[in-house]
């Protein structure tokens, strides 16, 4: 009788243990898809476009020969940590967008897009 109580507190103490978990959740930047990015047409995307799909960037920085170079950052990250054990499990998406226009036209841009996870 006695093994089948410690049992019992050992169950019920893991259960109250797992029970602590704690989802988060948190992003920054301006969200970033392969499928908006696929938008974008050198030679043919205007500023004003490139600033309606995706508003602000992260950065601006003004070029040589009437040349700006537009930088979008984007990351998601969910994941479930537990107060003993620390983060058990994450999901983490980071994009970057880098964007060059010349008179107001868009010339070049470059998308990368880096998946994290880690399942415990």
């Amino acid at each position: 009788m006695k093994k089948v109580s410690k049992i019992l507190i050992v169950l019920c103490s893991l259960i109250a243990l797992s029970a602590c978990t704690q989802k988060n959740f948190s992003e920054q930047g301006t969200p970033l898809s392969q499928q908006k990015v696929n938008k974008i047409i050198e030679g043919s995307t205007t500023e004003i476009q490139l600033l309606s799909l995706f508003g602000e960037p992260t950065t601006k920085v003004a070029l040589k020969n009437n040349e700006t170079q537009y930088t979008y950052v984007y990351s998601k990250k969910s994941s479930t940590s537990h107060p003993i054990i620390g983060e058990t499990q994450y999901d983490i998406l980071e994009g970057k967008l880098d964007v060059i226009t010349s008179n107001g036209m868009v010339i070049w841009f470059n998308y990368n897009e880096n998946i994290k996870q880690k399942k415990w």
